[in-house]
């Protein structure tokens, strides 16, 4: 199972992310992630979204404010 391969705040990352997205139909801001995951920087937060898409449970769009995707996994 895939969700085994992520850590407990990647799995935060991915879980908040799943679930914005299923309640306002749109995706969240990096920094609306940061602040609701407790990331101490924006780039760490940008970094998690990195290994989560590298992983293949999201899909970012680059250039655009609200471009993350979740995958089916």
């Amino acid at each position: 199972m895939k969700a085994m391969n992520l850590t407990s705040k990647q799995s935060a990352v991915f879980d908040y992310i799943k679930g914005y997205i299923e309640r306002n139909n749109i995706s969240p801001f990096i920094r609306e992630i940061q602040a609701e995951c407790s990331m101490a920087s924006y780039k760490a937060t940008v970094d998690k979204l990195l290994v989560l898409e590298k992983k293949g449970f999201i899909k970012r769009e680059l250039n655009k404010h609200r471009g993350i995707k979740v995958n089916n996994v």
